[in-house]
């Protein structure tokens, strides 16, 4: 096999079976203090911590827009207050997502539906651009929203992408001298940091999962996650459930 960036479900098979092989430098070592539902949301976690030190080099203090509060948008928040950034920002559509957000530790939250988010977000950062922005809604305009929304010298993360390819102002983007990420998931250290984290208890990531289902039951949990019944966030998938396993014993 090639050497390279190796990921279940992307280069490889996913990770939906009860056994899976995994070489030794890919697996991180879980507190036994945290549910198998929480250790899941680690990987969630070491990919906005990646998106935000590795990539941006976030500085304590820095301030920080998230877009879009799907699990990693949230995560993004958590993380950025967790690091120190000040004032963080979220915008999205939902207002149970944008209010899970101050939960997490978001300062401010921006329902773009309702107003013009760039607008907002300078407004409540005292007529500033801020200094990065972790695009995670994957809208037509998003890049463009997300420059608008910057200082010059300002960041972007695109953890996220539109259907279809999205027309974007470079001129805007080389005025001001801006930066763009593209994040394709964790990568570094910075999954056991996030677990270092979440073992300290420096976020409460379990406020983003709503749903498991056992692995008999995987068609209605890819559902549940691609059509978002029930407004579900984060669905874990598990091969053994607590009832099971112990039926299975007895």
């Amino acid at each position: 096999m090639n050497k390279g960036h190796r990921a279940n479900g992307f280069t490889t098979d996913g990770g939906f079976a009860e056994y899976a092989v995994n070489h030794i430098n890919t697996l991180i070592h879980i507190d036994s203090g945290m549910s198998d539902e929480e250790a899941t949301l680690v990987v969630t976690a070491g990919t906005a911590m990646y998106g935000l030190t590795e990539l941006g080099g976030l500085v304590a203090g820095e301030s920080v827009v998230v877009t879009g509060p799907g699990p990693i948008g949230l995560m993004a928040v958590a993380v950025a207050k967790a690091l120190g950034a000040s004032p963080v920002f979220l915008t999205g559509t939902r207002d149970n997502r944008l209010k899970m957000g101050t939960e997490l530790g978001a300062d401010h939250i921006i329902n773009a539906r309702t107003e013009d988010a760039v607008a907002a977000v300078r407004r409540l950062n005292r007529g500033k651009g801020v200094d990065y922005v972790v695009e995670c809604s994957g809208a037509p305009d998003a890049v463009n929203e997300a420059a608008q929304m910057l200082n010059r010298g300002g960041r972007i993360c695109l953890a996220a992408f539109p259907h279809e390819p999205a027309a974007i102002d470079i001129a805007n983007i080389v005025r001001n001298n801006i930066y763009l990420y593209g994040i394709r998931g964790e990568g570094k250290s910075a999954t056991h940091r996030a677990e270092a984290f979440m073992r300290q208890k420096r976020f409460d990531a379990t406020k983003i999962h709503t749903h498991t289902f056992p692995l008999a039951d995987l068609p209605t949990a890819l559902r549940y996650a691609r059509e978002r019944i029930d407004d579900a966030i984060k669905v874990v998938v598990k091969a053994r459930i607590a009832g099971e396993s112990r039926a299975a014993a007895e």
